[in-house]
């Protein structure tokens, strides 16, 4: 509960502040000049960031709120500010980064740099009901060319028109070429489908939870970050890149903005995950 104005955010920020405690990040993005310091301030050491676009423009804001007892956000707004100008370019000597993480952006960013990749083993992808809504015919062949895509509750049954989840998850399943559909489900923890076996992990219990802005991205951060580490997509390692994301996305809701993330160790990440292991076995 309570209120945050100018927070630092972003699909980016946040992927970047989960993934690079398990492997090296390269961020393409833009940033106004309201932003650009304290994004460059908070980045972690060796993120690298050749692909940041510094624009005239203000940064992109997203204004909202949300209801943690039926958790549900509303009154979504937001400004394109410099957005409204980008141009995603990737370093040539990036191309063939292995793993690649398509934020939450317009479907013709996440297009552009489709195109410029390189023979990657693994593209993942996540989007918001406005483009599923607004923007479908240039969302469609973003969505046909992802390995993964991560998507809430909500999202899911709107892109694929569905009921119920499971619905959604079979439709999604049948109609791209993914190998794994994420979705998350908030305190309920998130769940891993794919055509051999169907993974559920559940949240981490936090308390109080704070804001939940970022969340989804830190959980294709970790998610993501497990598989880069290890090179590895076997049942083993995919369950275990769905508990890092729990732990992850932990972090994020406990404070406003990206306090919860900006000074997180590896040593405290491990700690909570020996805990959801130990939950997981309790349970079981």
């Amino acid at each position: 509960m309570g209120f945050n104005a100018d927070g630092l955010g972003g699909s980016a920020t946040y992927f970047a502040l989960a993934a690079h405690h398990f492997a090296a990040v390269r961020v393409v993005a833009t940033v106004g000049p309201d932003f650009h310091a304290k994004f460059l301030k908070a980045m972690p050491e060796g993120v690298d960031l050749r692909g940041v676009v510094a624009s005239k423009l203000p940064t992109y804001r997203w204004i909202a709120e949300h209801d943690y007892t039926t958790g549900k956000t509303s009154s979504e707004t937001s400004h394109q500010g410099a957005y409204a100008e980008f141009n995603p370019v990737i370093p040539e000597d990036q191309r063939a980064t292995p793993i690649v993480f398509l934020g939450s952006m317009q479907p013709r960013y996440q297009q552009q740099v489709l195109d410029q990749l390189e023979h990657s083993w693994l593209v993942a992808g996540d989007t918001m009901r406005l483009y599923i809504r607004d923007q479908r015919p240039a969302l469609e062949p973003v969505l046909e060319r992802l390995d993964y895509l991560f998507l809430d509750r909500a999202e899911a049954m709107t892109l694929a028109e569905a009921g119920t989840v499971e619905e959604a998850a079979g439709r999604l399943r049948s109609r791209y070429r993914l190998r794994g559909l994420v979705i998350k489900e908030g305190p309920g923890g998130a769940t891993l489908y794919r055509r051999e076996e169907t993974i559920h992990v559940p949240a981490v219990p936090v308390d109080p939870p704070i804001d939940p802005t970022g969340a989804g991205d830190a959980v294709a951060g970790g998610f993501l970050g497990h598989l880069a580490q290890t090179q590895r997509e076997d049942p083993a390692s995919l369950r275990q890149a769905m508990r890092y994301a729990m732990v992850m996305a932990s972090f994020t809701i406990q404070h406003f903005s990206i306090e919860g993330m900006r000074h997180l160790r590896r040593e405290a990440v491990e700690e909570r995950m020996a805990s959801l292991v130990n939950q997981a076995q309790a349970a079981s």
